[in-house]
């Protein structure tokens, strides 16, 4: 039976800048083989297809750069571990056909359900996540030059499939997840790239794993999600949010999606808060809300063209586009990309070439 990890994406913002000077060493470089095999179980379920994914935001002309992690079961039922970082180039033909190119690297890393930020001059931190039977509080960092993992910091606990956001400012946010006791954590913290070092923010109302989170004019919104591991608890349909400038910071319901969602991805265009596609934990969705800071409430948009769970969501060219995730009810893993036509109010499949 699958079991599905949330999606993480950085808001509104384009470029995560992270401070450029390392912190503490905590233990020595260490360099892992790419794809490696791991026969496991998850939570007391075994996963045919599990999923991870993120936005990354560098861009650089016409190209765009995101990391995407995810896990496939082969027919022997273990484990495969990838790590991506895809170029992708978006064009639009003579005939106003969207055409989607990308070029592919693997990336070597042992865990998933981890938070993977891009930095501004293309080295890559991992932050928590597991290796099936231990969730870990690492940071750890990635540059080309010496195709190594460097530990450079610990979080103050361990997580796994937690959701997260990375700052203009260089600041990153990490919300809840699953610990190592089985719990659901309601814990946040953040990295405060000013002095190196994590801080403790108040805890959410609710417990909650693979929820997706933004910031939007100083708040933070963490949407959906769920309260349980495996078949139990239930998928969240509640949002909490927090202003990081309020002396007394305490989080705050805000007004509930319609649907329970777990797994989507959500981005803040043109000051309106979209929930796109995500898992009601049974069937994968299609589906996308958005609200109306004008109107003050959630309502329908245009749906995908698939349904999809644990994708990637970001900016071209003012358009939104989503690309990759799960379908359970179709097609298991995808690597399809949708962009939305404002103009005609939906999605439109990109024709996708690969760069060899």
């Amino acid at each position: 039976m699958n079991d599905i990890t949330h999606q993480i994406n950085y808001g509104n913002t384009n470029i995560y800048n992270i401070n450029e000077k390392d912190a503490k060493v905590i233990n020595d470089e260490r360099s892992f083989k790419t794809n490696d095999k791991y026969d496991e179980i998850l939570n007391g379920e075994m996963i045919n297809s599990k999923i991870k994914t993120y936005e990354i935001m560098n861009k650089s002309d016409n190209n765009i750069k995101i990391v995407y992690s995810y896990t496939i079961h082969d027919s022997k039922n273990q484990m495969n571990l990838y790590n991506e970082l895809i170029s992708i180039n978006i064009t639009v033909d003579k005939n106003n056909n969207y055409n989607l190119t990308k070029k592919i690297k693997n990336l070597p890393f042992f865990r998933y359900g981890h938070f993977l930020c891009l930095t501004k001059n293309d080295c890559i931190l991992s932050i928590g996540g597991t290796d099936g039977k231990t969730n870990y509080a690492i940071v750890e960092k990635y540059c080309e030059k010496n195709k190594r993992w460097k530990q450079i910091n610990l979080m103050h606990f361990a997580r796994s499939n937690f959701c997260g956001i990375c700052t203009e400012n260089n600041d990153i946010f990490v919300l809840g997840g699953e610990g190592n006791e089985k719990n659901i954590l309601k814990s946040v913290e953040y990295y405060d790239s000013t002095i190196n070092a994590w801080r403790s923010l108040p805890p959410l109302n609710c417990v909650r794993h693979s929820a997706s989170a933004i910031i939007y004019q100083d708040t933070i919104f963490i949407i959906g999600g769920k309260d349980g591991i495996g078949n139990y608890g239930k998928v969240h349909k509640s949002v909490e949010t927090l202003n990081i400038n309020q002396k007394n910071k305490k989080w705050e319901m805000f007004k509930s999606l319609k649907q329970s969602r777990l797994g989507l991805a959500t981005i803040v265009f043109k000051d309106k808060i979209y929930a796109i596609g995500g898992s009601t934990g049974i069937k994968d969705l299609k589906s996308v809300e958005i609200y109306d800071f004008k109107i003050g409430k959630w309502i329908e948009g245009p749906s995908l063209n698939y349904a999809r769970s644990n994708f990637v969501v970001f900016m071209w060219n003012n358009c939104l586009v989503v690309y990759g995730g799960i379908n359970n009810n179709k097609e298991g893993h995808s690597n399809n990309a949708e962009i939305f036509d404002e103009m005609k109010q939906k999605w439109v499949l990109l024709n996708e070439t690969m760069d060899t």
